[in-house]
């Protein structure tokens, strides 16, 4: 079973697929920006998660809410700050 969730953080699109015990023994998410962009939780855009398994099984709204800390703790953070300066600035190089 998996579960594909769309949902906007920070005005960017944020695509997760939730793989519940991927291979009967662990539970799996896959991150991905919509654009293709950095996240704070990853510089290509794209993160594979693995963690548990949780009891029971989370709902949609459990999975974002988990993904939604781990991004507002991660956007906190120097590295990501500087990265949305830089993004905001022409570069002539």
């Amino acid at each position: 079973m998996s579960i594909d969730i769309t949902f906007q953080w920070e005005g960017r699109t944020i695509r997760l697929s939730y793989h519940p015990r991927y291979l009967k023994m662990i539970d799996h998410l896959e991150i991905r920006s919509g654009d293709g962009d950095p996240l704070p939780i990853t510089e290509t855009g794209y993160k594979s998660h693995f963690f548990g398994p949780v009891e029971p099984v989370m709902s949609n709204d459990e999975v974002i809410e988990m993904i939604v800390r781990w991004l507002d703790k991660e956007a906190a953070s120097p590295s990501w700050q500087t990265y949305l300066l830089q993004s905001k600035q022409l570069s002539l190089f």
